[in-house]
């Protein structure tokens, strides 16, 4: 069922060739973030509190360039289907324009802003200032991720997926050397803590935007990008990027705005919460980082169906998805609950984060299987059309159910960390059922695609 092969517009599609190097790469994105973690957590846990929340900020920020990135590959993916390079060509301009554009404006704003928007967070006292520079340095090199994910996103409408996975793999290398270096001081290199996790993520975003933009033109050759293909100004696919992009982005923006804010309760019940709500999320990324990378493929796939208006294909191919995946999302899920005790005491040794740790993974159980329908449900509605709908529902749950309840659980009932996790799960689970029903109606088959 996994290596079916499907045939698109002219074009053969093989889901376990496509997912397969997804998988990979989102498993080194998950080690790049996690690995300051991780290493951070042998210099001191304050350090790992302090970057648990400026990287909250970041994936924020890093958000807003996936609206146009989003919106490149739903679009791309629908005019490859059709075979219009005309607009394809113009599309790559576009994306590039925008994303450059949006990082320079949050980068200086986040320079002048950072006290402001620590202190907003509510981050514990003795985390501020090592927050405040890992936010700080890393800041500077926000116009490279931009780009990076631009041009991942064009290589991912192409369906050149092992590219990426190269990329992502060159950049863990670069980064695992440049923590030993910065962060614990070897040679001529002080000791700089936080700060020299930052040094190092900037140095990776840096080289990964370089290497993707070669590998780009390398592997799509005889591409033009450049003012001319935006003469005369395409406006009518400029509104067309911006009702598939601001939806699109808009549901994950407002998921991690969410996250910032629950976080805020978090830092109110002290450190040791932060810290088993950093290793918590690195663990849970395991179980839906195999949805997540045959989500990306699919909705590729289903985006050159819609194009080719092969409905019944994209149909069939959504239900094959979540019928292998959420098994083994549920599986993967209470093999880590049963050994969290274990896993969390690989990174620290305060009994209260190994104690809340366990608790906290018998809710992700239930969590992670709502969790797989929405990864899969979402990417599969927008790459149809239907853009409007999982941002009006995501917004609406996240923040009534997914932030309000976290409140009145974690903090007004004094659940704690428990109360807060018990709200991602029924909100998780809700929008599960929203959406299944969404694309069980059909009104994707009837939404202008392109």
């Amino acid at each position: 069922m996994f290596n079916h092969y499907i045939t698109v517009a002219g074009r053969k599609f093989s889901l376990l060739q496509m997912t397969w190097p997804v998988f990979i790469e989102l498993l080194l994105q998950m080690l790049v973030g996690s690995i300051d973690q991780i290493m951070l957590s042998q210099y001191n846990e304050t350090a790992v509190a302090a970057v648990g929340n400026a990287n909250q900020i970041m994936m924020t920020l890093i958000l807003s360039f996936n609206v146009i990135c989003l919106a490149a590959t739903i679009m791309l993916s629908q005019f490859l289907g059709a075979r219009e390079m005309k607009k394809v060509e113009q599309i790559y301009t576009l994306a590039i324009v925008l994303n450059l554009v949006i990082s320079l404006t949050l980068s200086i704003l986040l320079l002048f802003g950072a006290d402001a928007l620590l202190g907003l967070m509510k981050v514990p006292a003795d985390a501020f200032e090592e927050a405040k520079s890992y936010l700080m340095i890393t800041t500077l090199s926000l116009p490279c991720q931009a780009l990076m994910l631009t041009f991942s996103a064009f290589l991912r409408a192409h369906a050149k997926m092992l590219i990426i996975m190269c990329s992502t793999g060159l950049i863990n290398i670069i980064n695992i050397v440049g923590n030993i270096a910065f962060i614990y001081g070897i040679g001529p290199f002080p000791r700089f803590g936080a700060a020299g996790a930052a040094i190092s993520t900037s140095i990776c975003r840096t080289v990964g935007m370089i290497f993707m933009m070669c590998a780009f033109f390398r592997a799509i050759p005889n591409v033009h990008i450049g003012w001319k293909q935006l003469r005369p100004f395409p406006k009518n696919l400029l509104k067309r990027f911006l009702y598939i992009g601001l939806p699109s982005g808009g549901e994950g923006l407002s998921y991690n705005l969410s996250q910032s804010m629950s976080l805020i309760f978090v830092n109110m019940m002290g450190t040791y919460a932060v810290t088993t709500r950093m290793y918590t999320i690195m663990f849970a990324q395991i179980c839906y980082m195999l949805t997540n990378a045959v989500s990306q493929s699919t909705a590729i796939i289903i985006g050159y169906c819609v194009g080719a208006r092969e409905f019944e294909q994209a149909d069939r191919q959504n239900w094959r998805v979540l019928k292998l995946f959420a098994p083994i999302t549920l599986i993967l899920t209470i093999l880590l609950a049963l050994f969290a005790r274990p896993l969390f005491g690989m990174f620290s040794n305060d009994p209260q984060v190994l104690a809340l740790g366990q608790k906290i993974f018998l809710v992700e159980i239930f969590l992670e299987l709502g969790r797989c329908f929405n990864i899969v449900l979402v990417r599969n509605l927008q790459a149809s059309g239907d853009v409007a709908f999982p941002v009006m529902i995501g917004i609406c749950s996240q923040w009534i159910i997914g932030v309000g309840m976290a409140y009145v659980l974690g903090v007004h009932l004094g659940l704690g960390l428990v109360g807060v996790w018990i709200s991602f799960m029924v909100d998780e689970n809700l929008r599960a059922m929203i959406f299944t029903n969404r694309w069980k109606k059909g009104r994707w088959r009837s939404i202008e695609s392109i």
